[in-house]
């Protein structure tokens, strides 16, 4: 069953003000933020025609535009724009010493409502903004307060005085057309350290895919040899174990496109699994019309396919949003906000390269978004929500080819479970018995499991002493992905359906959806959530064999850094700590033999 869900009524609001818009509404966007005190400078926007505040400007705020991007005009002044703020909080989020080396029933996590009344909102923030977006005309459309966000909307030319901007119109080669501004954030003083961060005065693409399809798409079901698996057969192959888990539910981000209700039908009548019940929630009014983008489409279909047929009988909540940075925190925010759907784990298969020093692909992640969907993955681990987010599938260059390693952002966020991909052969012998034999997936070029080590997000101390450093020049000790790895392989791929037909795909778009599920059922067997496990599974489940090793390969699809990231026994930069054993990491969350 699909249902659909609203998420916000900016929409609505949209609508009061159409006859001052001669264009579209344009969608959200990029991000500028801060989480230091602001600067005085001098000079500004009035508050008010009878007063001129002294002006502050939000540290982090200077956009840089993408490379090669082109001004095209001065974007319309009537045209609608919604932004998101980042709020101030009542104090500051605590780190997850408390939770870390805890196991999953021994956890105390925090209600949403615990979340919001201790360490969300400051009300007197709310107040201050509140009153600043009045005087500028602007219209509050929604208020998260456990998120520490707020929306709020009106013309370009309102929303420039309020902040001290000027917006144009852009294009680029690879990122289409966008609007932005360059330059720093100023607000008035009196709101100066309320507001940590402004998403959505660039909306430019910051996150892709990480989807394959197999050469040959058409499932052949009569052929006694076959490389392709129904993702039930994975669940078998992994060892998940069986237990009904439809009070369960599993989250999925996504950032274009929409679900098919006759082929979630059909798909799952095909492979004999019941159906799940899917939300669909609409942030901000995004178009979730499957035919407006066929294939991000066939994205959202990959993740429903394989949490459906692999989730144990979880409800599957969507949530749509626009592929910026905009995009992604308001996604964030609403899964933290979200007491409906309430999911207890999250897949996120979209993301792209981090590093902004060596990234020659015209895109680039604010350090400001980057720290605010930080916050919300550790906000999110404290109501107990595991996310499980892609590595990407364009190996350890990520198809930059400049000689240096890159790594996707938001896997290589503390807060999340960074799943990277495998090339998976089960084979039948003479005596009926199936031979698995799996390594790293590394088809050459722009195919292949992303990995490596961040050049910006600093090692975690739980995986000190055990990742290496960046290869990349500086040697930096930074975080390092994956953490774990499933066939993701579109050679080996996965059986789904898109625009009325079965095909084969692949990516670590398909293995991050199944270790979701697989959380999914862990956590309705241990009758409590599992959250984010990384320091156990550095510490104790890693190195005791809980997960199955993958020790042949190595990520460098391009052949360009010699193949340095590659596997090996215990952890590697390719698949991390390994593929699941469903049973044994069960047991290990549990308390068990295997812990």
């Amino acid at each position: 069953m699909i249902y659909f869900m609203p998420a916000f009524s900016a929409g609505t609001l949209r609508s009061i003000f159409e006859h001052l818009n001669s264009f579209e509404p344009t969608g959200p966007a990029s991000a500028i933020s801060l989480f230091q005190r602001a600067t005085p400078v001098q000079g500004g926007n009035t508050m008010s025609p009878s007063a001129t505040p002294r002006m502050v400007e939000l540290p982090n705020s200077v956009h840089q535009l993408p490379t090669g991007s082109k001004a095209m005009r001065r974007t319309n002044g009537q045209r609608w724009i919604e932004l998101t703020l980042g709020v101030k909080r009542s104090a500051d989020l605590p780190d997850l010493s408390e939770l870390d080396n805890k196991l999953p029933k021994a956890r105390k996590y925090m209600t949403r409502e615990q979340l919001a009344s201790q360490y969300g909102s400051d009300p007197k923030a709310i107040k201050s903004i509140e009153d600043f977006a009045k005087a500028h005309k602007l219209v509050v459309t929604r208020n998260e307060p456990a998120a520490a966000r707020l929306g709020i909307a009106g013309t370009v030319d309102d929303v420039s005085d309020a902040f001290g901007v000027t917006l144009f119109d852009y294009s680029h080669p690879k990122l289409g057309d966008f609007h932005a501004r360059t330059g720093p954030v100023h607000v008035p003083a009196e709101v100066g350290d309320a507001i940590t961060g402004v998403f959505g005065l660039n909306n430019h693409r910051v996150l892709h895919r990480s989807r394959h399809s197999a050469t040959s798409a058409k499932p052949d079901f009569a052929s006694s040899v076959r490389h392709w698996f129904v993702p039930t057969e994975l669940g078998a192959i992994y060892g998940f174990p069986k237990v009904d888990a439809s009070k369960q539910c599993i989250g999925l981000l996504e950032f274009g496109g929409g679900v098919e209700t006759p082929d979630v039908a059909a798909y799952f009548a095909k492979i004999g699994v019941p159906a799940p019940e899917v939300a669909v929630i609409a942030i901000d009014g995004v178009s979730t019309d499957p035919a407006g983008d066929p294939e991000s489409t066939g994205e959202v279909m990959l993740d429903v396919d394989v949490a459906g047929a692999l989730g144990g009988g979880a409800r599957i909540a969507t949530y749509f949003s626009t592929f910026d940075e905009k995009g992604l925190v308001d996604c964030l925010a609403k899964v933290v906000s979200d007491s409906v759907n309430d999911p207890s784990v999250v897949s996120i298969s979209w993301g792209w390269d981090e590093n902004q020093a060596f990234n020659n692909s015209g895109v680039i992640w604010s350090p400001a978004a980057i720290d605010h969907c930080n916050h919300s993955f550790l906000a999110a681990a404290h109501l107990g929500i595991t996310f499980c987010v892609s590595t990407g599938d364009d190996g350890s260059e990520a198809q930059m080819q400049d000689g240096r390693a890159h790594v996707n952002f938001p896997a290589t966020s503390p807060y999340v479970l960074a799943v990277g991909g495998t090339t998976l052969h089960a084979r039948a012998n003479a005596k009926k018995q199936v031979q698995i034999t799996e390594t790293v997936w590394n088809d050459g070029p722009g195919s292949g499991t992303g990995g490596g080590v961040s050049d910006i997000t600093p090692v975690p101390s739980w995986q000190q002493g055990i990742v290496p450093k960046s290869i990349n020049p500086r040697h930096f000790a930074g975080r390092a992905i994956p953490d774990v790895a499933a066939n993701a392989d579109p050679a080996t791929g996965y059986l789904t359906m898109s625009g009325g037909k079965l095909g084969i795909v692949g990516g670590t778009s398909a293995s991050a959806p199944l270790w979701a599920s697989l959380i999914a059922r862990i956590n309705a067997a241990i009758g409590a959530r599992s959250g984010n496990f990384n320091a156990l599974l550095y510490s104790k489940f890693g190195p005791s064999g809980v997960l199955r090793d993958i020790t042949v390969g190595n990520n460098d699809t391009d052949g360009l850094l010699d193949g340095q990231y590659k596997a090996g026994p215990g952890w590697d930069a390719c698949t991390g700590w390994g593929v699941p054993d469903g049973g044994k990491l069960l047991a290990a969350l549990q308390g068990g033999p295997s812990s």
